[in-house]
Formats: structure tokens, sequence, C-alpha cells
């Protein structure tokens, strides 16, 4: 190797080592001065570095956006899924506290699991048999705190959204025993990967479209399959309904 060669490597690495850390120093620097209601410092530093990476690596737009994510109270985010960066995606949207559901399996992944917990996600098992994961979320809704998930489950292609088996009950389910406004999001264009280390580490032109908040009457009475079935393909009705508005753009 050449004596030029070598030093444009040494460039390039120092350059992968110093520009992330500076940016992370100085996201620590403004974290306290920009804390959002809910924040823990942590929070609100991952809450920076998200916006940095959302905005620019990729080029995030919001294309239909109102009021619909409350100041304060419970919500519920829903989204559907087609890459591992969408909770960054989503989470975009807010200053609130979004305490994601996630996959066990990742949840646990070595070196990431004290990460995961310090951003309050909760751990599901994938056979949606979890009720300790359904009380946690209960609870947290209950004391005014946001939920995020993504009805389809998995990662899936856009075109799965029309599947008539593309709605799972556990948004539906939330809504219903705890009476938060949900607000269905399409994201379009994010990378679509089934890995989720290649849809966060490819860069993209991603647009977020925002419904407006969908309500379910509190009838004081347990929810039966039934009306959780028809709770959950209204929920992707309204998915479906920004999809049609994002093919239009």
């Amino acid at each position: 190797m050449n004596e030029g060669a070598y030093h444009i490597l040494l460039l390039i690495a120092v350059a992968l080592i110093v520009l992330p850390a500076a940016l992370i120093s100085l996201c620590c620097l403004l974290a306290p001065f920009l804390r959002g209601p809910e924040d823990t410092f942590l929070l609100s530093v991952s809450r920076l570095l998200n916006s940095v990476y959302c905005r620019i690596y990729h080029q995030l737009k919001v294309v239909t956006r109102n009021d619909s994510i409350p100041e304060s109270g419970p919500f519920i985010l829903v989204a559907n899924h087609t890459s591992g960066t969408d909770p960054m995606l989503v989470g975009y949207l807010t200053k609130r506290w979004v305490h994601y559901l996630m996959a066990r399996e990742y949840h646990e992944t070595f070196g990431m699991h004290w990460y995961f917990n310090a951003m309050g996600a909760i751990p599901v098992n994938r056979d949606g048999n979890d009720l300790r994961a359904t009380r946690t979320a209960l609870r947290l809704l209950k004391e005014g705190k946001g939920i995020g998930l993504f009805p389809q489950g998995g990662i899936r292609a856009p075109e799965e959204l029309e599947s008539e088996d593309a709605a799972k009950m556990g948004a539906a389910m939330f809504a219903l025993w705890s009476g938060a406004p949900l607000i269905p999001v399409y994201i379009k264009g994010a990378p679509a990967f089934d890995s989720i280390l290649l849809g966060i580490i490819c860069p993209s032109r991603s647009r977020l479209y925002v419904g407006e908040p969908i309500h379910f009457e509190d009838t004081g009475k347990k929810p039966s399959r039934e009306q959780i079935q028809a709770a959950a393909e209204k929920i992707l009705d309204g998915i479906r309904l920004l999809k049609e508005k994002a093919e239009t753009n």
C-alpha cells in the first residue's frame, strides 16, 4: 500500500470515530435544554441523535401531520412495519415517551438489553400469549403514558396490508380496554429488508403520513373476540387509507 492510500484510509478511520463521538458529545450538551416532558437524560440524548439520524440519514419528511398525538394523557401509535428502522421513524413524530412493544428475542439481544430497558421497551412473546406484557402496556396507558406497536406483528411488505389476515388484535385490545386514542401512521420509503440491521444501516428517503385519532366507545364490559377483531380491522383500515394517500403523492 502506498503512502497516499494509507493516509486516506487513516483519515477515513479517524472520521468514523471522531465524527460520531463529536455528535454524541454535542447531543449530551444540548439534551438538558431540549428534553421532552417525560424524558430521562438518556432518552433526551437518544431523541436528539434519532432526529439527526431520521432527518439526515433517511431524509425523513412528515407529509401529512396534525395534532393527533396529545400533549398529555395516554395514546397508542400504530403503523405499518416494513423495516427495522420503523420505530425510530415513528418516534420522530413526538417528544412524548413512546414505549414500544418489541419481540422478546430482540429485547434480550446481548449488549442492547440495558438500552431497551432504559428506553422503556416492552418485551412480548411472538405467539401473542403474554399476559405480563399486556398488563405492563395497560398499566402505562392507565398512567397516562404512550405505547407504540405494529398491528401486523413482524416486518411485512406494503402489499400485505391488503390481506384478510393482516390485522393482529393487540392494538385493538389495548384501545378497547384503555379508551386511549389510537393514532394511525403510514411509513413510506423505509429500507425494506427482512434483516433489522440492514434496515437500520441503509439510507433512504422516508415519508410519514399521520391520520386522525381513532376512538372506540367504552362499553364498560370486557370486549368480545368479535369486537376486538372488528376494531383491529378498523385500525388497519386507517393505515390503508393513509397508504392510498401516499400512493397518490
